[in-house]
């Protein structure tokens, strides 16, 4: 969902950009997403260079970078299925290492990563991490957060030798794409009636704001002041009850009703793995899902906005916009 949002705020704004996909897959996708802005989608998706490529093969990409002044890279293989793990954290960590070291070598001015704020960590509960948080290496972290942690280790390690870059850490980005899958599901799945509510929270920021803050990060004029840092992306930090409660009203359909707690969620998510591995289909609720189900992690996103005068668009904007979108885009068919 950022790359195509990326995409599509790149070429609205002049940009010329190569954008990378692989070999047989659709770009419908983007060009869905292109026409929830603007009627003029065709044409905007013209002013994009399509090429197919593996971000696993580095001698592929090579060629492919010939000419690049600026990399954005928002790829990145995300799961929750435990099967999915050692592959999950092979592709992100190998993926983003040969992308690094191939805009080091090529000498590239300007780098961005999309990390993610599970490779800042879980703060205790009642402060907000920023970017100086220290990553804890413990059970408690999923194979994605892992996965995301190791491929910023990789782009800091190029850093070091030499690489220009800047880290983006967004929290639940909440934006239109797939409203069966990745965070826009998050709308379907109040839509279809979520009938329970668990005592977590977390930090939420609009897909617009991430491709923005990206994009501002990168300018010529802030360049200096900017390179070589970590950004966290947060609007502003919610309880899961009262995120879900705000996109049912947006929806007009019922909110949540009653309490889950650990004991009812480990008992789901033991019924769900039994589920999956009697059919072959993802488990919906998995252990890593029940820990941060409950579980309050809170984030500071201020830097960017002291650093670059940056301003976020309020998430009661960004559900009820989105929710809009839902409605027309989903439900009307």
């Amino acid at each position: 969902m950022v790359g195509a949002h990326l995409l599509y705020d790149l070429v609205s704004n002049g940009e010329k950009v190569r954008a990378l996909k692989r070999p047989g897959r659709s770009i419908q996708r983007t060009e869905k997403i292109f026409s929830f802005y603007s009627s003029e989608y065709k044409s905007l998706m013209q002013n994009i260079e399509w090429v197919d490529g593996d971000l696993l093969d580095k001698d592929g990409l090579l060629e492919l970078l010939t000419g690049v002044d600026k990399i954005y890279h928002a790829a990145a293989m995300v799961s929750f299925d435990p099967r999915e793990r050692d592959t999950m954290i092979h592709n992100n960590v190998e993926g983003t290492a040969n992308l690094a070291d191939l805009a080091l070598k090529l000498q590239v001015p300007r780098f961005c990563h999309v990390s993610s704020i599970s490779a800042i960590g879980s703060p205790p509960e009642g402060i907000e991490a920023n970017e100086e948080h220290p990553w804890r290496n413990n059970l408690d972290h999923s194979a994605y957060a892992e996965s995301k942690y190791l491929s910023e280790m990789e782009v800091w390690r190029t850093i070091f030798q030499g690489l220009n870059a800047v880290i983006v850490n967004p929290s639940v980005i909440v934006g239109p794409g797939n409203w069966k899958s990745g965070s826009s599901l998050l709308f379907h799945t109040v839509w279809k009636g979520l009938k329970f509510y668990t005592k977590g929270g977390t930090g939420f920021v609009d897909v617009g704001d991430v491709t923005r803050a990206m994009r501002y990060l990168m300018a010529d004029d802030v360049w200096e002041d900017t390179k070589n840092q970590r950004y966290i992306l947060n609007a502003e930090n919610m309880l899961f009850r009262d995120f879900f409660n705000q996109i049912a009203f947006c929806l007009h359909v019922k909110q949540q009703k009653y309490f889950a707690g650990n004991l009812l969620l480990k008992l789901v998510a033991r019924l769900s793995s039994v589920k999956s591995q009697l059919t072959g289909v993802p488990a919906t609720i998995t252990c890593d899902t029940v820990r941060s189900a409950n579980r309050v992690s809170y984030y500071d996103g201020s830097k960017i906005c002291r650093t670059i005068g940056f301003e976020y668009t309020p998430i009661e904007a960004s559900i009820r916009n989105n929710s809009q979108l839902f409605l027309n885009d989903f439900v009307s068919k």
